[in-house]
């Protein structure tokens, strides 16, 4: 239902978007942050070799992030190991770019336990060229930026970049569109939106406070001329975190809480780092104008456009060792971030020491060695010996059930299926099948 639902908000928005990343699903959800809290490093300059970069201090988000995009990402950025991602969740498979908001969760009234709720995302690329119909540019190499700020808790209906953060909550018939949360059960799904300034300052990829080198446009938030200070005109860029709310009961302001503690909504922001290849986006903007929201009506795009691929792409990077929350309730929500509004100024967590990194992906028993993605004969399966099936099955745990059973093949299927043997059998061979043939993820990871 989840996956309808984000391909029917998709539709009904298509009709003003230049192209639509919809229904976009997570790379991961961690409390990492390459821009704000990256890992930072110290430059040693030795007398004799030259300078050095060395670790100064491991950085952990604030709070837990739903992420989209390139396979790479971790807590610090650098767009040329970015680039170097095996694949991206986005279609579009040269965009190696990460897109992330802070994750939603439904607050238990009776237990205070928190549940991070599913969440996917829909992107939209917009060409808003103003009134002077200026030249839209692609992201520049190495951009990232910030909209939105975590720390709010009110509405300033002069300013851009408080208009810019926005709701829709879905019902039978969609609610106007609020700045604040929804104060009601959004049974279709919630809409959390956020649209970044679209004029660069033509300098600087970063600033101090990851937003100083970017504007809005004078007119609107969301259209308009850029400022003589900021001249260079972006694409613009919109996100529409969709969550499906309306799988957990609803008992008024406070239901809902984003990771950051807030329940106004107010704190709503959102982050991008560019993966872009750069002339692929210009050739993207230059051509396709009269795309309306469907990539495959954009020749360049299409071209590369590659589903599956986005479908079997993994996390391959290290996550904070930490429960968020995402099988079963918490007791509070990571980074001890209290909840807006409930009078607490520390959490019961917040003497605990932060986690470490662990890795997405849990390694081999030692001797072994992944093969890669192989189809099965018509005769049956390929490795017929011995089988099981677990709901927190992963690729170690059934190599070590082969293992344990004297079998020197282990192969996993349909998320949850292992199966042994020391030959492949019933007509299949070790051809090996493009990787993303293989695109189910392993239940227990």
């Amino acid at each position: 239902m989840f996956t309808r639902l984000l391909a029917i908000v998709t539709l009904a928005a298509a009709a003003n978007a230049y192209w639509t990343f919809g229904g976009t699903a997570l790379i991961t959800q961690t409390r990492l942050d390459s821009i704000v809290n990256p890992d930072t490093v110290r430059l040693v300059a030795p007398h004799v070799v030259g300078r050095v970069l060395i670790p100064w201090a491991m950085q952990i988000g604030t709070h837990v992030h739903a992420i989209v995009g390139a396979s790479g990402f971790s807590n610090h950025y650098d767009p040329d190991e970015l680039m170097k991602s095996n694949c991206t969740t986005i279609p579009v498979q040269p965009d190696l770019s990460n897109y992330w908001s802070p994750q939603l969760y439904h607050h238990d009234k009776d237990t205070g336990e928190f549940s991070a709720m599913p969440t996917g995302f829909n992107i939209y690329y917009l060409p808003r060229p103003g009134p002077k119909n200026e030249t839209i540019k692609a992201f520049p190499k190495g951009l990232r930026m910030l909209a939105g700020d975590t720390t709010r808790r009110t509405f300033n209906a002069s300013s851009h970049a408080d208009q810019a953060i926005t709701y829709v909550c879905l019902t039978d018939t969609d609610s106007p569109q609020t700045n604040s949360m929804p104060t009601q059960q959004c049974v279709g799904g919630l809409r959390a939106q956020v649209f970044f300034p679209s004029c660069w300052d033509g300098v600087n990829l970063d600033s101090a406070d990851h937003k100083s080198h970017l504007a809005y446009p004078i007119q609107n938030f969301d259209s308009g001329d850029c400022p003589d200070t900021h001249p260079v005109h972006l694409i613009s860029l919109f996100y529409e975190m969709v969550v499906n709310v309306g799988q957990s009961d609803f008992h008024g302001v406070g239901t809902w809480v984003l990771a950051n503690g807030d329940t106004t909504g107010f704190g709503l922001h959102a982050d991008f780092q560019n993966g872009w290849d750069i002339d692929l986006l210009q050739n993207a903007i230059d051509q396709c104008s009269g795309a309306s929201g469907n990539v495959h009506d954009c020749a360049p795009l299409e071209a590369v456009f590659d589903q599956a691929a986005a479908d079997a792409c993994v996390f391959q990077g290290d996550l904070v060792g930490e429960d968020i929350g995402l099988t079963s309730p918490i007791a509070a929500l990571p980074g001890c971030n209290p909840v807006f509004g409930s009078g607490d100024s520390t959490s019961s967590c917040s003497s605990q020491p932060n986690p470490g990194l662990v890795s997405a992906q849990i390694p081999l028993p030692a001797g072994w060695t992944e093969v890669g993605c192989i189809a099965e004969g018509t005769n049956g399966r390929a490795l017929p010996a011995l089988t099981m099936s677990s709901p927190n099955l992963t690729r170690s745990a059934c190599a070590s059930f082969c293992a344990s059973h004297g079998f020197s093949l282990a192969g996993a299927e349909f998320s949850d299926e292992c199966y042994c043997d020391d030959a492949l059998k019933n007509g299949a061979t070790g051809d090996l099948l493009q990787w993303d043939s293989c695109a189910n993820r392993c239940a227990g990871n």
